[in-house]
């Protein structure tokens, strides 16, 4: 599954993962501006398998780093 890091424009530390490559699903869910990172492997998700099981279910993960 490809998976597409996302980060808010209007808040520095908070980013988002998302299996939408245009992000769409992300606008609904939070009131942030996102911007387009990377594209990141599944192994490169460092949030763990509670990241990646909302990822599979909801199609996004919003966290802070």
């Amino acid at each position: 599954m490809p998976v597409y890091l996302f980060r808010d424009r209007n808040r520095a530390t908070t980013f988002a993962y998302s299996t939408d490559v245009t992000g769409r699903n992300l606008a609904r869910q939070t009131s942030g501006s996102w911007e387009f990172v990377t594209v990141v492997s599944n192994h490169e998700i460092t949030q763990g398998e509670d990241a990646m099981r909302y990822l599979r279910h909801r199609g996004y993960y919003v966290f802070d780093k």
